[in-house]
């Protein structure tokens, strides 16, 4: 139990009563989740390609291919059947989510066995202008598989 002095009380008592308030009218929530992140889970995994970084350049001679299992502005998390190894280096991350590009720089951040090969977590690492094209790729992915539904449900 928490034990307050009383000259306190009736201020913690006014603060929780405002506190309450904040959040019935929805204004705490929305700091929240301005900061919140989201994360796109494709139904059908991507395909996409990585290299790894050594002595500060890519070596485009061991790229290897990856799953793109879901994505957000600032990760992604992929498998792979390479194993990349206990603390590996960081990563040249090729994808297309709708129509352009995208090449990210990425450190791995966890991985874990799956199947016959691992799964990694990859942090993007503060890439302001990937995050705006991840979002906007995203968003027009999404209108196009949002389209595809409504007419395939208009044809049935």
């Amino acid at each position: 139990m928490l034990l307050i002095p009383s000259r306190w009380k009736s201020s913690v008592r006014v603060i929780i009563k405002l506190t309450i308030c904040l959040k019935i009218i929805g204004v705490g929530n929305m700091i929240f989740k301005r900061q919140e992140g989201f994360r796109f889970k494709f139904d059908e995994p991507l395909q996409m390609t990585f290299a790894i970084y050594e002595n500060g350049k890519v070596n485009h001679a061991q790229t290897a291919m990856a799953d793109l299992l879901d994505i957000s502005p600032r990760g992604l998390k992929m498998f792979t059947e390479v194993d990349l190894g206990f603390h590996p280096n960081p990563l040249d991350l090729r994808f297309v989510l709708d129509t352009r590009e995208i090449r990210v720089y990425g450190e791995v951040i966890w991985s874990r066995p799956f199947a016959n090969g691992k799964q990694y977590g990859v942090y993007f690492n503060n890439q302001g202008t990937i995050e705006d094209l991840i979002v906007d790729e995203l968003k027009l992915r999404r209108k196009k598989e949002t389209a595809e539904a409504k007419q395939k449900k208009i044809n049935s």
